[in-house]
């Protein structure tokens, strides 16, 4: 049994019938991070398509696996949230559980936040280098809406950052606890991003691969989190800053 006393990184994956992603993708990270001591933090949101009852076969090879059962879907804000406060390790990396990024690039994130020269570290699907898969023109508008939302938050922001919105990323455990962040839906992606830049923190960004996912199908609906993310962005802008050490 791992003791989480010695963890380097926690991952974080949120899970919402992800059955099918997870029996494939949790073995691939262990085995691709096998150097490190790990623990994997599940976070599920009241999956009822055997995603728990998977889960807990893998638990029975791999030890170093916690589970955070919740009743509904909460949002993927609120899950990293949840999986983040519980997290042990020195580092923690989240990522989609839908196999989208790939376990190479998660181990890439991990190898640059052990340099301890960043505080905050970014998958970006925008980078020279990224990939982002786009097999059909659904695939396709999502990309481009994705872009363009991200070409806006970097130009009025003057943040120089290419994807704020990717569910890549990788942090310090300690970083993590100062930054106070509020939001509990999706963007809370962006706003972990904001909140480091206004402390002045160190921020790396990295080009990853995004992957069309090939089991279940996508929560996120783009039109209406585009026009709930304006409004969350808005309110952001014009609170009083309290993000300080």
């Amino acid at each position: 049994m791992l003791n989480m006393a010695d963890t380097t990184f926690s991952l974080v994956l949120p899970t919402y019938n992800e059955r099918d992603n997870i029996k494939i993708f949790i073995p691939q990270l262990i085995e691709t991070c096998k150097r490190w001591d790990i623990e994997i933090i599940i976070v599920d949101d009241g999956s009822d398509d055997g995603t728990i009852e998977e889960i807990k076969k893998i638990q029975d090879y791999f030890k170093n696996i916690n589970l955070i059962q919740r009743e509904s879907l909460s949002g993927i804000g609120s899950a990293l949230i949840d999986g983040y406060n519980s997290a042990k390790g020195k580092y923690i990396i989240s990522c989609d559980s839908d196999m989208s990024f790939l376990a190479d690039d998660i181990k890439k994130i991990g190898e640059m936040l052990l340099t301890d020269t960043y505080d905050l570290v970014i998958g970006s699907r925008y980078l020279s280098g990224s990939y982002y898969e786009a097999p059909n023109l659904k695939i396709l508008q999502k990309k481009i809406i994705s872009k363009l939302g991200n070409i806006f938050l970097r130009f009025i922001n003057r943040i120089p950052t290419h994807d704020f919105s990717a569910n890549c990323r990788g942090i310090k455990n300690s970083v993590w606890k100062k930054l106070r962040v509020k939001n509990k839906n999706n963007f809370m992606l962006f706003e972990t991003i904001w909140r480091a830049h206004q402390m002045n923190l160190v921020i790396k960004e990295l080009p990853v691969r995004f992957l069309d996912r090939k089991f279940g199908s996508s929560k996120l609906k783009s039109g209406r989190e585009v026009a709930r993310s304006l409004i969350l962005f808005l309110k952001l802008k014009f609170e009083k800053d309290e993000t300080h050490y």
